[in-house]
Parts: structure tokens; sequence; C-alpha cells
């Protein structure tokens, strides 16, 4: 089958709530200075004043100790997104082939994920308890582009945001204050959208940090073409690290290309003499030997669950960026060398769990 021959992830109508007859409109709160507002002004009374939010210090805290660098945080992200293209069953990796209903629901994976992952409890009121506050968790795929509900207006929201085509992601706190978001009526869901005055107060954990590639969205079409265009599984992966090198091509690209349950296996199998060991082309993953290679050879190391390829060609000894294999000393080809078939890949021991 193509893929838009496969069902999508999430298969629930367009748009559930289109007929829904639309509620009266409320009358609005006044306030003596500010005159008519859409919130009441209690909201505004309540909130810590500058540099006084203890809630907000607390949490921040919290998840810089349990994930300083943000790695676990960026790999939630990444894998929400993977989620929901669901490519190993529909072979989508364009955030614009996803159904209406299916852009929706990426705030919710993200919010269940990112519970899982650091094991938050739920929260009184809002998603989580985190160092025994309310914390709210909005996710956007514009970076100032959240929408708050009513219902968190003085608490505190975790406010996140990953782009697959820059390839960048970000996740800060912010204490909703109303006075910084939109006027008027809000949306359909009575959701306001945070102002540029809303953005500025953000504290941000993490700002504009690199998230792990989308791979075939990056490559040029030709390319994709190229890989895709294949009918059996096996050629599909033998394109992606003919064409792919020196590049690491995560678990989620093999599983899409492979469009098979084996297909973590046919990546391994690229390595064989039949496939690609006869061009020249190694394919190294996540194992002792694999790493010590990718290493010396100047290549981006694979961790787990991801795998570089390269050609190689035999060396006239042994030197800095060469390696030892099948009684050889081996190196990187140039461009447009002829090479010999690359040398077999020995069994190491997996590094974490294997590939």
């Amino acid at each position: 089958m193509r893929p838009n021959e496969h069902e999508a992830l999430f298969d629930l109508p367009d748009d559930p709530v289109a007929d829904a007859d639309p509620e009266p409109e409320e009358t609005p709160y006044v306030d003596a200075e500010r005159g008519a507002t859409w919130y009441p002004q209690s909201i505004v009374d309540a909130l810590p004043g500058t540099g006084q939010d203890s809630a907000l210090e607390a949490v921040f805290a919290w998840f810089l100790q349990q994930d300083p660098d943000g790695e676990r945080f960026g790999a939630v992200l990444r894998e929400s997104l993977d989620q929901v293209l669901d490519g190993p069953r529909t072979m989508r990796f364009r955030y614009s082939d996803l159904r209406k209903t299916e852009k929706t629901h990426v705030g919710t994976i993200v919010e269940i994920n990112l519970g899982k992952a650091f094991d938050l409890a739920d929260g009184d009121k809002m998603d989580y308890s985190i160092a025994g506050h309310d914390v709210d968790c909005k996710y956007s795929m514009s970076l100032g582009g959240w929408e708050l509900p009513q219902e968190s207006l003085g608490h505190l929201v975790l406010v996140t945001w990953a782009d697959d085509d820059a390839s960048r992601w970000a996740a800060g706190l912010w204490r909703v204050d109303p006075r910084h978001l939109g006027r008027g009526a809000g949306n359909r869901d009575k959701k306001h959208k945070m102002l540029k005055s809303g953005q500025e107060q953000i504290a941000w954990l993490w700002k504009d940090a690199p998230l792990d590639e989308n791979l075939l969205l990056h490559l040029p079409g030709d390319i994709v073409t190229k890989i895709l265009g294949h009918r059996s599984g096996q050629q599909r992966m033998n394109e992606l690290f003919r064409l792919v090198q020196h590049r690491i091509i995560r678990r989620d690209v093999v599983l899409t290309v492979g469009h098979q349950l084996d297909s973590p296996r046919r990546a391994r199998d690229t390595r064989k003499f039949k496939n690609l060991g006869a061009e020249g082309i190694i394919v190294l993953g996540h194992y002792e030997w694999d790493v010590a290679v990718a290493k010396r050879l100047g290549l981006p190391v694979p961790r787990n669950g991801e795998w570089v390829s390269a050609r190689v060609a035999p060396a006239d000894g042994e030197g800095p960026t060469t390696f030892s294999a099948g009684g050889l000393w081996w190196r990187l080809a140039t461009a447009g060398e002829w090479v010999a078939s690359a040398p077999t890949i020995p069994h190491s021991k997996a590094l974490g769990d294997a590939d």
C-alpha cells in the first residue's frame, strides 16, 4: 500500500463541535479602574509580586534537578512528534500530512508523555502536581502560540514548543496573568492567546535547544523519492544508508522507511556483502566496536537506537583516523574513489539496549 492508503493515528471526525449551538456571551467583569474586563479582578490581585513567586521557583528548580541539560525533556518532545506522525504504520514524516484532529491531539500526547517520563502525579486542578504545586501543560507548534483556558488563570503553566522544520525546542514556566492574554471572547473553546508581553515574562528552562532531526523532512525531495520508491523494505533500507552517509539515522526513521516490524534487523542487514558491503559501505550502530570506529573516523557517534553509515577504503597503515578489521587498516573513502568490499563488522557488546 502507499502511505496515504493507511489509516491515520486518530480516526476522529475533523470538526466534532462544528454543529454545536453557540453559547450566549457572558457579561464582562467590571473593574473600577480598568473598566470592563473578561476576567475577575480578584485573579490579578492574587498574583505574586515580581520576584516573589516561590512556587514557580520551586518547580523551576525541580526540573533542573531532574534534567539538568534538558536531554530527557527534548527526547519526550521528539518521541511525541514521532508518535503522532506514526511513520512506521503510515510512512508519514511531515506535520502537514496530519489530519486536523491529529494536530489538535499533539498537545495531549506531549502532556501524557511528559507525565510518564518524569513520573508526575495528577494535579488538583491542573495537569500535574510538581514540587507540591499545580502546573498546567501547554504545547504549541509555533513559539509564542500558546492559548490558555480561563480555568488556568492565576496558575502555573509549563509552556512547550517543538519545531521539526527548525529542529529546535523550548520549555518554560509562566504564571498565567490575564493582563497578558488576548482580549475579547477568546476562541471557540474560550481560550486566550498569550501576548508578546506574556512571552517576555516566561522563565525559560530551556530555550532554542536542538531537537533530534526529522531526517526525511530535511533531505532533498529527490533523495526521499529514491529511498521510498523501492518496493521492498530491504531495498529502501539499502538506499537510505547508501544515500545518507555521515549522518545519524534514528530508529524512527528506520521504522518509517522499512515500514515493517523487523526494520531494525534490516538496518543491520545492510552491512552484508549482498546489500551495501559490496559497495564498501559500513553501517555502525550502538555497539562497543562500532562506537569506537565512529570516533576514530570522526563520524557522528550513534546512541541507542541510532545508526550511521560511511564508505571506507583500505589505508596504507595505522593512523589516528583509521581502524583495523579483517587484518587490514581502513579509512574513509574519498568522493569518487574506487573501493573494495567493506570489511565484516565484528560482533561486539551492545551499549545500553540493543539496536
